[in-house]
């Protein structure tokens, strides 16, 4: 009995490891791994030219206050969250949406799309969805588009556009590393 337990935990040590290789060999011959890294960074009007289902950040700011044009735009909210430091947190079907009201410009903190559906980046004239695959954003944007790759804090790869004025604030799009598919597009501004 004891010679098949043995056996037994050989065999799963030996599965573990294996799985292990693999995991790590799969990552090592993603094409996302020889891309060059860092920001693609983009001049002040392209940046400010991005648009969230055809609406600038700056039109989407000034009708943060405004939540029948907000439903409008993403559609009904299937939640809301006001916190006790003035921002506002909607959760759409596929979509989340931040922002401080209590100023006198409110201001979209923070977009975060999870489905194909809740949203259409438009970066220099090239529609962006989640589902997209990075070929796709290689056809658009060309071969030497740029991807961080930070495995300590994310596992996946992304795409930033940053403005040539402010590289910490931007849009993020997380490529899942197993099929090299858009999972996620983040607009994000650093508090």
């Amino acid at each position: 009995m004891k010679f098949f337990i043995s056996i037994i935990s050989h065999l799963i040590l030996v599965l573990l490891l294996s799985n292990e290789v693999f995991a790590q060999t799969s990552i090592n011959n993603n094409p996302l791994s020889t891309q060059e890294r860092g920001r693609n960074i983009i001049t002040q009007t392209q940046y400010e030219n991005i648009t969230y289902n055809n609406y600038t950040i700056n039109q989407l700011n000034s009708i943060a206050n405004d939540e029948q044009l907000l439903y409008d735009i993403f559609g009904y909210n299937t939640s809301k969250n006001i916190t006790s430091f003035g921002s506002i947190n909607y959760k759409f079907n596929g979509l989340d949406l931040g922002y401080y009201a209590q100023l006198d410009d409110p201001y979209i903190s923070g977009i975060t799309a999870t489905s194909r559906s809740a949203l259409t980046v438009k970066v220099l004239g090239k529609s962006i969805k989640v589902g997209d695959s990075f070929d796709d954003l290689k056809q658009k944007f060309g071969n030497d588009l740029k991807v961080l790759y930070t495995p300590e804090l994310d596992p996946d790869y992304s795409v930033s556009f940053s403005s040539e004025f402010n590289e910490w604030d931007g849009l993020l799009i997380d490529l899942n590393v197993s099929t090299n598919k858009v999972n996620e597009i983040t607009y994000f501004i650093n508090p």
